[in-house]
C-alpha cells in the first residue's frame, strides 16, 4: 500500500494551513492538541474496527485532507467529528478498492534488495542536508526525540515534554517537523534521481 503523502498534501499542507486548523478545532492552543488527539485516536479506531493494517497511517491521511477541506472553507464545516468521520470513510473506501499483493509462494521470493528499515546513501545525504535546513532548536528536538529504546526513550521524551509544554505540544510539533522532513527530504531524492 502506498501511504506517501498525496501531492495535495505537499502543495497545501504549510505550518499556517495546520494552525488555522487548529485554530477551527479550538482558539485555545491546548484545548485545540487535546481535540486533535482525540480525533486522531477515534479515526484510528475507525480503521482497527475496519480491519485495515495501516489504521494510523490511514487516520492521518484522514485528518491531512480534512486540514485541506477546512482551510478552504473553515464556516462551512461545524461538526468536526462528523466531517472527520465522512473523510475517513471516503479513504477506507479508497484502501479497501487497492489491489492486494498475491501471496507469493516460498521459492518464489525474491530477497529484498535493501533491508527493511536501512536507507539508501542518497536518502542518508538527503537526511542531513534537510537537518541542517531545520532550525537548532527544531533539529535539537527532532534527534532527541528519536534517540535511545527502551526506558531511556521514554525518560527522554519526558524531559522533552517538560521543555515544550506537555506530552501533546511536544508529539504535535515533532508531527510538524516530521513532515517538513519528509517533503524536504523526497524533493532532495527525487531531485538526485534527475541529476
Amino acid at each position: 500500500m502506498d501511504l506517501r503523502p498525496a501531492p495535495e498534501k505537499q502543495r497545501y499542507m504549510t505550518p499556517e494551513v495546520f494552525a488555522s486548523f487548529l485554530f477551527w478545532l479550538s482558539p485555545d492552543p491546548g484545548q485545540a492538541a487535546r481535540a486533535y488527539l482525540d480525533i486522531r485516536q477515534t479515526l484510528i479506531k475507525f480503521f482497527v474496527r475496519k480491519g485495515c493494517a495501516h489504521a494510523e497511517e490511514l487516520a492521518d491521511r484522514t485528518l491531512d485532507r480534512v486540514v485541506v477541506i477546512v482551510h478552504r472553507d473553515p464556516e462551512k464545516y461545524q461538526t468536526r467529528i462528523s466531517l472527520c468521520c465522512g473523510v475517513a470513510r471516503i479513504v477506507w473506501l479508497e484502501y479497501i478498492r487497492q489491489p492486494m499483493p498475491e501471496a507469493l509462494e516460498d521459492e518464489n521470493v525474491a530477497a529484498p534488495a535493501q533491508p527493511e528499515g536501512e536507507f539508501t546513501e542518497q536518502e542518508v545525504k538527503c537526511l542531513e542536508h534537510c537537518l541542517e535546513q531545520l532550525r537548532v532548536q527544531d533539529r535539537e528536538l527532532i534527534t532527541r526525540y528519536h534517540e535511545f529504546q527502551g526506558r531511556e526513550k521514554i525518560e527522554t521524551r519526558k524531559q522533552l515534554a517538560e521543555i515544550c509544554g506537555g506530552l501533546n505540544k511536544l508529539r504535535i510539533t515533532t508531527c510538524r517537523i516530521r513532515a517538513r522532513l519528509h517533503d524536504c527530504i523526497s524533493s532532495c531524492v527525487q531531485r538526485s534521481a534527475l541529476n
